[in-house]
């Protein structure tokens, strides 16, 4: 079927300049969901191994909870598979955990320095931290 000669379109071509135009724009908009999610993904397991650890030392019965609650957050991190440049975990324990019948708690603060250089935005780093609290059994017996 022939066209008819009279008219005119002037947007002939058009689709191909507006995908030239558009597709950086949406490769910009995959690479941000990309970082969002690798993001949020990393806040994720750094809380859950901050939780680990806290649960991990407040029912320890030793006096090395800083040891055990770092070893806890490493394996944790790990088991996730989360890249992580380096990571660290802090121990605070409130109140008196040799005295029966006293309330105490722990509190790990797990830090974690995610790298994300293997994305497309040139972003080489991002540090993620959580903090968690479990309290520890004022009745159970000292060891």
């Amino acid at each position: 079927m022939r066209r008819p000669t009279g008219w005119s379109h002037p947007d002939e071509g058009s689709a191909s300049v507006e995908v030239a135009v558009l597709a950086p724009a949406f490769g910009l908009l995959l690479a941000l969901a990309l970082l969002a999610g690798r993001v949020v993904l990393a806040e994720q397991v750094v809380e859950t191994a901050a939780w680990d650890a806290a649960r991990t030392a407040s029912i320890a019965r030793d006096g090395d909870l800083t040891a055990r609650a770092e070893q806890v957050a490493a394996a944790s991190l790990a088991n996730q598979d989360l890249a992580c440049t380096s990571s660290r975990a802090t121990v605070d324990v409130s109140g008196d955990p040799a005295q029966p019948g006293a309330a105490s708690s722990v509190t790990v603060t797990v830090v974690c320095d995610v790298a994300l250089w293997d994305l497309p935005l040139g972003v080489w780093g991002h540090t993620v931290s959580a903090q968690a609290t479990s309290p520890r059994d004022q009745w159970r017996s000292v060891p």
